[in-house]
């Protein structure tokens, strides 16, 4: 992204003395793009994360992968009977040397209006990687908000240090970025199940002991859920060690990674944080709010 002055910070009066979270899943193909060939064992799973969204009465913000829409539509519907609200996550998931935003922008959109009769409101980027000018491509195909922004560090990915980690709207295009949340605009450590699983118990104790931002836009995959056969297909020879060893114990390690997300939501509920979806948030505090200048 560019200068800060296209990003205005969004004052939360609507939401004042509530504190919000809002789940999101990235559906896509079994690690994105660290398979040589792609893999959709993890959509298998897709009874077993509906049974916890309704043994734990939390609602779901889907980003899907618009291919998926075409391919695997029974394993879609099963979501879709549980309430679950879909945005859009690219068409094809690229890697970031091949993505056309534009391209997969309007392949996204055709699949989706063809499966559920209306276009996307939302977007969320491969990968975490969005450009200044991908805003715009979203704007002019009538999307309200956005939810790809780590406001964080990966090194030779992005650097988004200093980037906020709380919404803003983007100049001119009026667009909506959440931001996946931090745990704090000094310790830039995402909130995502594949972190806590990184991290383990000290990031844990972190989000159990200290405040955390009202506003809570919380991700992760099938893939960081369920332990699967195609983990142990990512090429790690590919990576450096310290990406190898990352890898390892967030895909192979003994984390259950639905166990973390259950944990994570009773936390937030002893925390006094209520559910809900992204873009029910989108419209209590951005459709009724002024901007506030960064």
């Amino acid at each position: 992204m560019g200068s800060n002055n296209r990003h205005n910070l969004l004052q939360h009066s609507a939401l004042k003395d509530n504190k919000i979270a809002c789940l999101t899943l990235d559906l896509e193909s079994d690690h994105s793009d660290l398979l040589d060939e792609p893999r959709y064992e993890g959509l298998e799973h897709i009874p077993e994360l509906v049974a916890f969204l309704g043994e734990a009465g939390v609602p779901l913000t889907c980003f899907v992968q618009g291919s998926l829409l075409e391919t695997h539509q029974g394993h879609i519907q099963l979501l879709t009977d549980a309430d679950v609200e879909f945005e859009l996550h690219s068409y094809s998931h690229p890697d970031v040397t091949e993505l056309d935003t534009h391209l997969e922008v309007e392949r996204g959109i055709e699949a989706y209006r063809k499966f559920f009769a209306r276009d996307p409101l939302g977007y969320r980027s491969p990968l975490g990687i969005i450009k200044e000018e991908d805003y715009d491509i979203l704007a002019a195909n009538g999307f309200r908000f956005d939810s790809s922004i780590y406001p964080s560090l990966r090194p030779g990915v992005f650097n988004n240090l200093g980037k906020p980690i709380q919404p803003f709207r983007v100049d001119v295009t009026d667009i909506v970025e959440f931001p996946f949340t931090a745990f704090s605009s000094l310790i830039r450590v995402p909130l995502t199940v594949s972190y806590l699983k990184l991290l383990g118990w000290p990031y844990f104790f972190l989000i159990k002991t200290f405040p955390l931002p009202d506003l809570i836009v919380f991700a992760f995959h099938l893939h960081d859920l369920f332990r699967l056969s195609s983990s142990r297909e990512i090429p790690l020879e590919k990576h450096s060690l310290v990406h190898k060893m990352a890898f390892k114990r967030i895909y192979n390690g003994r984390h259950d990674g639905l166990l973390i997300l259950k944990e994570f939501v009773e936390t937030l509920r002893r925390k006094g944080y209520s559910f809900n979806k992204l873009f029910d948030v989108y419209e209590a505090i951005c459709l009724r709010e002024e901007p506030v200048a960064l």
